[in-house]
């Protein structure tokens, strides 16, 4: 199993880096910054990563939906096996990501990924409408 992070620009090393510094040095999430060199062959990163780990089961997360990189990978998801795609990467997804597959041993994929959404989407908070008065923790 390889949770890979791909953005444009140096997101997704960041988010990696950062989650890393959370959950552990665990080598199965990786990271593929693209456009930040002369490299910008966003579909030649994808193959070359695709060829490195065939066989495997892959999470590959996006920055944003309809961007070049995610639309790079759309274009695979009917032709390569054990490959899922989510878009919206953000470091709580990616943590999330991690201590699902560490605790489920990888029993279903897909509903790991539907789990870790539902949990990073309760995460968002418009702090500004806490009540930090009323004695109670909501945050």
């Amino acid at each position: 199993m390889k949770i890979l992070c791909m953005s444009h620009g140096e997101m997704a090393g960041g988010v990696v880096q950062s989650a890393k510094l959370i959950v552990g040095d665990v080598d199965y999430l990786e990271h593929i910054n693209a456009y930040v060199d002369e490299n910008n062959d966003v579909d030649k990163l994808i193959d070359e990563y695709l060829r490195k780990n065939k066989g495997e089961t892959i999470i590959v997360v996006t920055d944003i939906f309809g961007g070049s990189v995610n639309n790079s990978w759309l274009k695979r998801l009917n032709s390569v096996k054990n490959l899922y795609l989510v878009s919206g990467m953000s470091l709580q997804l990616i943590i999330q990501l991690v201590l699902s597959i560490d605790s489920q041993n990888n029993a279903d994929v897909k509903k790991t990924i539907k789990d870790a959404l539902a949990l990073t989407k309760q995460g968002f908070k418009f702090c500004n409408e806490i009540d930090l008065n009323s004695g109670t923790d909501e945050f």
